[in-house]
Parts: structure tokens; C-alpha cells; sequence
């Protein structure tokens, strides 16, 4: 039944997966540049999930009309076309920062691309153990692994939050994709895989059960920790996981836990992507609990117990040689509605030409709130502009909001609905770049001097923390 569910989904979502801009630009000038070979483009293209399918598709598709076996890696796909035909293939490519506007649907996807890359350096390392050869053939099954759940993020993208969010919630893998779409990614896959002539690993991969090959269970083992470490390293799941990845490949827990750590440090750095949170930053989190399990400490954390546990995931962070100024917003995030227990989260940025301030990442919000949406004109004097001014904050209280209500954007007082929130602009050195709103209208417990303290310090810190990455790498982005 969710095998016809799948095809049936999928027979609706018929789009191309888009390239991403950075493997695309870099094959154009592979392509342009005479001498370069065939080789070095494989190497591009062999990183992008849409230019590897659009690929593999129009080689195998071919194939198989004319009764032949599939190719099964992007080297062998490009040997067997013109220089003609790669060049229109890749140049006619959509690409996904041109072709999909939804700021938040490109950063699940690029999030997604992460993961994916995570598991090829897993995998590399399996490999390594294994002594198995091949390796172009299980590095591209291994790329085109999740393609099931990237159709899902990237042509149902708000169904695809709902799954996000159940997954942090109860730690569970693809199959709880069923809740929500009536049926797993691994169905999907297996579907798309097949409408789209991909290798026969990537569909052997994708087996609800042990598959009997070892490529495709080194796959497999390699992709089931990547996706457990997208909610933490420390987790029963992740445990589990890698007392059976150990098992098979014949090595300590011990061993293999410096082993997969190592590895996803040297992911995290290698990754060309930006705007991400790569897992190695999931290590100095340490959430030493299942996803969805309430913390239990032995001895109740004070006010600064918390303080000081965020500023040491900070600097732990700038530590790294690759980290970003999105990943320090993504641990600011996480320490507002995590630590501090506030239940709406929203970091508003500004445009580029300082008169529109948008939402760019939430917390707490239902998948249909439209504050997700939500663009203020700030072009025009009014209390959320006075703010922008300097580095403050603001407690507005029911019994202050008659105050300010009248200086507040209208689209901003029937997006929240609420009149006990906290406010506070974030700055990189003595530039504005947005704001920050949190409240607890969703809790029981209300908010207090305590907590405002702790939001002001947690964003204080983070804008130092953005300032110092702005002078490392005065070419990054927020």
C-alpha cells in the first residue's frame, strides 16, 4: 500500500532536482577550461545529487532501451557522451539558488547536501576498513541514498518540516516519514531510483532489510549515523547505530567512536557549503539524551550553569577552522528555545538595503504560522527601528504593551498575538543586522527577569562571536 503510495506521490513530483550553485559554476569552468579532462568534471558532478541524476538518467535511460547493463558511477556516465551533450546538460541545469526563491527550502536542502556529504566520509572511511574496491560505483550509490527524502524537501517542503520535526522529536529514521506522508523515503527512493535509471546499488541500498551485499550495507551503516548525528552524537539511537556499524566492521566501540568523530570533523571542513550545521558541531553540544527526552540532571542547573555551558559551545565552535556565522545563530537558536525553555524563537534579519526585516530561522512555530513569511517595513520610525539604533533590549509586559502597541508594525502585532515577549537587535560590530523575538506563549511558565537576563547575555555573546568570524572571513555571510 505505501509502495503505490510512493509511486503515486511521486508521479505528481515530477520536477528536476536542481544543481546547487557552487558544483555548477565550478563544472561550467571545467567545461570552458580546455585543459581540464573528463575527470575533474567527474569529481564535481560526482558531489551534486541533481547533476549526478540528470546524468546517470540520460546515459542509463538510453542504455536500457538498447537492452544494455547500467553504468553505475558518474566517470563511466561521462565517457559515454559527446563534449556537446555535457556541455548542454550542465549549462540547461536548473540550479537552486536561481530556480526556488524559498530561502527556508534551500536551507533544508543545502542542510540535507550536509548530511549527505557527512555519509560519504563515513563511508570512505568503511571503505578504507573493508578494502573494498569500486569505490566511484558505492560513492555515487552513496550520494543518491537520501534521494527519496530530498524529492520530499525539496516539492513538499512543509510536509517535509511536519517529518523534520517528529524526527527530532522521537529520534526515529526515514519510516517516520509514514506519519506523515504515507510512506518512507527508503519507498520513495526505491521508486525514483527506478523512474530514473539509477544504479542498482542505490536501489539495493535502500532495503527496508539487510541487504546481502556488503557495499550496499556499508552504505547503509554510513547513512543511518549521519542521520542520527543530526540530533546529536551522545542519543541511545546513535549508540545503537554504531555498536552495529562496529559489529560489522569487525572493530571496538571504542575504536569506531574515535573513528566516526574524527571523520565528521574532517566532513564539516571539507564542506562547500555555508549556510549549514555541519554534525561535527552536534559534538560540542553533547546532548546526552534521546531526542525528545526531558533532561534529567542530577543536580538542577542554575541560571549560570546555563550561561556559561552556551559560552562554551561558542567557543568551541569558533574553534573550528570552517565555522559560520549561520552555525553560530543555529546554536543561539537552539540555546533560546532548548536551554532557556522560551517557546517561540524567531531571528528576524535585515535586507540588504536596511528597509525590510524578514524572518530567517524560528523555533517553536507551527509549519503553517505566518510568521515564518512575515517581511516588516522598517524603513519608517517606529519601535523595532529604535531598537536597530545600538545593541539593546526590550521586555514588553501586559502591562507595558499599551506603551509600545502603538510603535509596533501592524503585521508584526497580528503575526505574534501576544504582549509578553522579549526583543533585543543583534549587531556585527557596529552594524545592525536584525533582531531577535522570543516569548513563552506557548508554556505554562511565564517570563522573568532571570530569563531575560540570560536572553540578553546569550545575545551579546553571540554578536562578539559574529563579530570575530565577520574579521576572520570578511567574505562570509549570516
Amino acid at each position: 500500500m505505501s509502495e503505490q503510495a510512493a509511486r503515486s506521490w511521486l508521479a505528481k513530483h515530477s520536477q528536476v532536482i536542481p544543481a546547487l550553485q557552487v558544483h555548477h559554476r565550478r563544472a561550467l569552468d571545467i567545461i570552458e577550461d580546455r585543459s581540464k579532462t573528463l575527470r575533474d568534471l567527474a569529481e564535481v558532478v560526482a558531489l551534486d545529487p541533481g547533476l549526478s541524476i540528470t546524468l546517470l538518467h540520460e546515459v542509463n535511460n538510453k542504455l536500457k532501451l538498447g537492452g544494455k547493463p547500467p553504468v553505475d558511477s558518474v566517470g563511466s556516465a561521462l565517457g559515454l557522451l559527446g563534449d556537446s551533450v555535457i556541455a548542454d546538460l550542465v549549462m540547461q541545469h536548473p540550479v537552486l539558488e536561481q530556480d526556488i526563491p524559498d530561502i527556508e527550502r534551500r536551507r533544508s536542502y543545502q542542510q540535507l547536501v550536509s548530511r549527505i556529504y557527512h555519509l560519504l566520509a563515513q563511508l570512505d572511511a568503511f571503505i578504507a576498513l573493508q578494502g573494498v574496491r569500486a569505490v566511484e560505483e558505492v560513492h555515487c550509490a552513496g550520494l543518491l541514498h537520501n534521494v527519496g527524502e530530498i524529492c520530499a524537501c525539496l516539492f513538499a517542503h512543509e510536509h517535509y518540516l511536519k517529518y523534520l520535526d517528529k524526527f527530532r522529536e522521537v529520534g526515529i529514521g526515514a519510516n517516520s516519514a509514514k506519519a506523515v506522508f504515507g510512506f518512507s523515503f527508503h519507498e520513495l527512493g526505491r521508486q525514483y531510483a527506478d523512474r530514473a535509471c539509477l544504479p542498482p546499488l542505490v536501489t539495493e541500498s535502500l532495503d527496508e532489510n539487510i541487504p546481502p551485499g556488503r557495499k550496499a550495507r556499508l552504505i547503509q551503516l554510513a547513512a543511518d549515523i549521519a542521520h542520527q548525528a543530526e540530533t546529536g552524537w551522545y542519543h541511545m539511537a546513535m549508540k545503537a547505530t554504531a555498536d552495529v556499524a562496529a559489529n560489522f566492521l569487525n572493530q571496538s566501540p571504542d575504536e569506531l567512536e574515535k573513528s566516526i568523530h574524527r571523520v565528521a570533523v574532517e566532513a564539516a571542513r571539507a564542506c562547500p557549503l555555508e549556510d549549514v550545521l555541519p554534525a561535527a558541531a552536534r559534538l560540542i553540544l553533547q546532548p546526552d539524551r534521546d531526542p525528545g527526552e526531558r533532561p534529567r540532571p542530577a543536580v538542577e542547573e542554575t541560571p549560570r550553569d546555563k550561561g556559561r555551558l552556551f559560552e562554551t559551545r561558542v567557543k568551541a565552535l569558533l574553534k573550528l577552522p570552517r565555522a559560520t556565522q549561520a552555525q553560530l545563530l543555529e546554536l543561539l537558536m537552539s540555546h533560546l528555545h532548548d536551554d532557556l525553555h522560551l517557546s517561540r524563537v524567531v531571528l528576524m534579519l535585515l535586507s540588504g538595503n536596511r528597509d525590510k526585516l524578514g524572518t530567517r530561522a524560528a523555533r517553536g512555530l507551527d509549519p503553517d504560522s505566518p510568521i515564518r513569511t512575515l517581511v516588516l517595513d522598517v524603513s519608517q520610525p517606529g519601535l523595532l527601528t529604535t531598537l536597530l539604533a545600538k545593541p539593546q533590549a526590550l521586555w514588553v509586559d501586559p502591562d507595558s504593551y499599551p506603551k509600545y502597541e502603538p510603535a509596533l508594525p501592524p503585521k508584526f502585532k497580528a503575526s505574534f498575538l501576544h504582549e509578553n515577549f522579549f526583543l533585543m537587535s543583534l549587531f556585527i560590530a557596529n552594524r545592525p543586522i536584525g533582531l531577535v523575538f522570543c516569548d513563552r506563549a506557548l508554556s505554562v511558565h511565564k517570563l522573568d527577569k532571570t530569563c531575560y537576563n540570560q536572553f540578553k547575555s546569550a545575545l551579546l555573546l553571540t554578536g562578539m562571536g559574529l563579530t570575530y568570524l565577520a574579521k576572520r572571513r570578511p567574505k562570509g555571510s549570516v
